[in-house]
């Protein structure tokens, strides 16, 4: 059975929102892990796949708002995290590290869209941040 352009979009659509709703639910269960004192390594790691991946479906749906919106959100846990100094130092140099990936797909994506005060703002906020672990 053939689908008019039309149904087959709204299909597609309709895809596209059942699949961010289920990984949205993922978001907030790694998110809930990581507001916990006792978080580990693997549960920081398992928030940030979980954030990289809604990013993506976002991304490969031509959604650059969402997407731009769950690095952002990903971003400001990581150097929130960063800060934590109730943190061990291991947990802190881990963040560091997803922060900075995060950042550079941030920059880059403010780049293509011609945001350059955005992505200097953001370089700048990691580097006053990040310079306090260092």
């Amino acid at each position: 059975m053939n689908l008019t352009m039309s149904a087959w979009l709204q299909h597609k659509i309709d895809e596209y929102k059942f699949s961010i709703r289920d990984i949205t639910v993922d978001y907030y269960m790694a998110q809930a892990k990581v507001d916990r004192p006792e978080c580990t390594l693997e549960q920081l790691r398992k928030f940030n796949d979980t954030c990289l991946d809604m990013a993506e479906l976002c991304q490969l749906n031509g959604d650059d708002q969402s997407y731009l919106h769950a690095l952002g959100r990903l971003h400001q846990r990581l150097l929130q995290e960063l800060g934590n100094t109730e943190r061990e130092c291991l947990f802190r140099m881990q963040a560091w590290q997803l922060a900075r990936h995060s950042l550079t797909r941030l920059c880059h994506q403010l780049a293509l869209s011609g945001e350059w005060d955005k992505a200097t703002a953001l370089q700048n906020e990691f580097m006053r941040k990040a310079s306090r672990i260092m």
